[in-house]
């Protein structure tokens, strides 16, 4: 027999229907808002080479068929779906932004099961723990949506609320099952808020001991026997201790907010279960005031009577009264305690590694420069602001504006050695394609199918010649949601013009790739330099580079060797840091550089003059000169060659 709705029930958790209402709609608003304007999904959809766990997603029955074979799989292939929305920021936004209302709601459902009239606010708690997740810049939602699967059912065996103990067992393992096999691990959640129920509020104390004792049986025996499963996921998949997410550092960034997400509401209810034991012997609820006792109250007939006499009120009047300030200052309480959880867990440093990786995917390089001002000292934010200052025109004008590393350049050290998704960008545009594709196969073990690495390798192998290769690649691209149109391009492109001739991009590959190879990983980086300005001499990206490279190591005798072919890229003029460069050999090694072509500027040389001048003020105390140098020639040449230290803006 199923437990009928009173009248009562219709109040969510001791307020109006409307209140609630109008506090959730506020609070989903603002959460919609943030994530869209502020995350900005798209920026987790596409990684940046720190997210190594985002789901890959192909259109098909084939795909569908193969993945869902395994318990937890069900919910995999849903998350995958959804989050490929995650590309279109807005909707990604959307997306998440459901999710967390569907927690709420679930949450708000359980909670009025067990009259915590008093303890609404405890339904915001689920989507806060999520948005420290999404402040870290980390992919949690497959876990997150086994959770939401977990309370889902939850509701609905509680809602069911049946009499008869056999009935209520035979649900309880029906939807046990069920769960398991759609959500794999999160159905120990299920089990024991199922059992904790039981014994805590309806007081069946052997249906609670068969909820506990099922989460050990039917994990077993489905998921190894049934299913074949190991031991670890059959109990673990989908949950947050699981080994595919605790082995991998990168993984389990916040993985703290994950534990409190699953954790919270199990906890929440142990503890109301056993105030209601020790304090609530006669049925109230937690504070007294639950639906019972507003029912018992106002049952005498005077008090009916007396408010059959009172004049109506306007509905003016009644709106303001339901809508008390106590609410008010409550909710405004949950909002200040989101805003707090947000500002400290938010991660501005993180969200520059993926602005500057995603800006410079898609060409937009003063993006690129903005993005990376947020965290200037980044040896790999740096390693983007080289490209984008070369794509702009400005590397060898402004490069000592911004903090250098020379480490940045290529990210070759032993501390880069698995960055290779953060390395092959500059690869395709030095055209240095060897390396590229090195980097992209090795991004393709530790990423996955990303689309974005898909495209790079179909570029590279259709510059080599390799079409049938390229091929696979275009035809993977081809089932993906937001990348079928351009694949399906350049397979009908290849169709009818197999050599790709008059494809720009292809063309500027062939032209640029060196013929000889280097080391895997760690190669001799102005060599290869070198190498590439030999096959193409009009390789302004990789004379920029070696420049760049000389003077960051101080290195200006070969830099005065190679200035020389300034001449092969018309410029009218020296470029700024060359010009400071050369003032600063000439300085230091007493010689003078002739067959330039060029003339220094007046400008330079007499910054140059200012520079030496301030630094004669204190002799040969570097130290005492740093701060008046800084201040004043902080984004020159001749700060850099002195300090090792740039960046420093007037």
């Amino acid at each position: 027999m199923i437990k009928t709705e009173t009248k009562a029930d219709y109040h969510i958790l001791g307020r109006s229907f409307w209140e609630t209402l109008i506090s959730g709609a506020v609070f989903f608003i603002l959460f919609y808002l943030y994530l869209w304007l502020v995350i900005e999904p798209n920026l987790i959809y596409h990684c940046a080479g720190e997210i190594s766990n985002f789901p890959v997603f192909y259109k098909g029955w084939h795909f569908f068929n193969e993945l869902v074979r395994q318990p937890g799989e069900l919910v995999g292939y849903q998350s995958a779906f959804f989050s490929q929305l995650f590309y279109i920021s807005w909707a990604g936004a959307l997306v998440l932004t459901l999710h967390a209302l569907a927690i709420y709601l679930c949450t708000l459902c359980i909670l009025k099961s067990v009259k915590a009239v008093q303890l609404y606010a405890v339904g915001f708690l689920g989507p806060i723990l999520l948005i420290v997740t999404y402040n870290k810049y980390i992919y949690y939602f497959d876990t997150a949506m086994a959770f939401l699967a977990a309370l889902f059912f939850c509701c609905i065996y509680i809602k069911a609320a049946f009499k008869n103990k056999l009935s209520a067992v035979s649900l309880f393992l029906v939807l046990s099952v069920f769960l398991y096999i759609v959500a794999a691990g999160a159905f120990l959640l299920f089990a024991f808020v199922c059992g904790v129920y039981e014994i805590f509020f309806r007081r069946y104390w052997l249906a609670g001991i068969l909820c506990f004792v099922s989460a050990a049986v039917i994990p077993y025996c489905l998921g190894v026997f049934v299913y074949g499963t190991s031991l670890i996921d059959a109990y673990c998949e989908l949950l947050p201790i699981s080994w595919k997410i605790i082995s991998f550092p990168d993984r389990k960034i916040a993985i703290e907010a994950v534990y409190a997400l699953y954790l919270f509401l199990p906890l929440f209810l142990i503890i109301l279960g056993v105030w209601n034991l020790v304090f609530c012997r006669r049925n109230l609820d937690l504070c007294g005031r639950g639906n019972n006792y507003l029912e018992q109250s106002g049952t005498d007939k005077k008090d009916r009577k007396q408010k059959l006499k009172r004049k109506p009120q306007s509905k003016d009047e009644n709106y303001f009264r339901r809508f008390r300030l106590g609410y008010i200052v409550e909710f405004l309480l949950i909002l200040i305690i989101a805003v707090v959880v947000v500002f400290y867990s938010y991660d501005y440093k993180r969200k520059a590694l993926f602005e500057v990786d995603y800006y410079a995917s898609r060409g937009k390089w003063r993006k690129v420069l903005e993005a990376a001002q947020r965290y200037p000292n980044s040896v790999y934010v740096n390693h983007y602001n080289y490209r984008a200052l070369y794509h702009l025109g400005r590397l060898p004008y402004e490069m000592f504006r911004y903090p250098q590393n020379v480490r940045s350049l290529f990210l070759s050290s032993q501390e880069d050695v698995f960055e290779h998704w953060k390395r092959f960008g500059t690869y395709f545009d030095l055209g240095f394609v060897n390396h590229c594709e090195c980097a992209l196969v090795e991004s393709l073990e530790i990423y996955g199918e990303h689309p974005e690495i898909l495209k790079r390798l179909a570029m590279i192998r259709m510059a080599k010649g390799d079409i049938g290769t390229a091929r696979v690649y275009l035809g993977a691209l081809s089932k993906m949601l937001f990348y079928s149109d351009w694949a399906e391009n350049y397979l009908k492109l290849l169709d009818s013009e197999p050599n790709l001739s008059s494809d720009k991009e292809i063309q500027r590959l062939r032209t640029l790739m060196p013929e000889r190879d280097k080391g895997a990983i760690h190669f001799p980086v102005e060599e290869i330099l070198t190498e590439l300005l030999e096959k193409d001499r009009k390789n302004r990206m990789a004379f920029e580079y070696l420049m760049a490279l000389y003077m960051l190591t101080n290195n200006l005798e070969k830099f005065v060797d190679n200035i020389g072919r300034l001449n092969d890229f018309n410029h009218p003029e020296i470029p700024r840091y060359y010009e400071e460069a050369l003032l600063t050999y000439m300085y230091t090694h007493k010689k003078r550089v002739k067959g330039l072509g060029y003339e220094i500027s007046s400008q330079s040389q007499n910054r140059f003059n200012r520079f030496l001048l301030t630094a004669d003020k204190y002799g040969t105390n570097e130290k005492a000169a740093f701060a008046e140098l800084a201040q004043k020639f902080g984004d020159t040449y001749f700060f850099y060659y002195v300090y090792a230290f740039s960046g420093v803006k007037r």
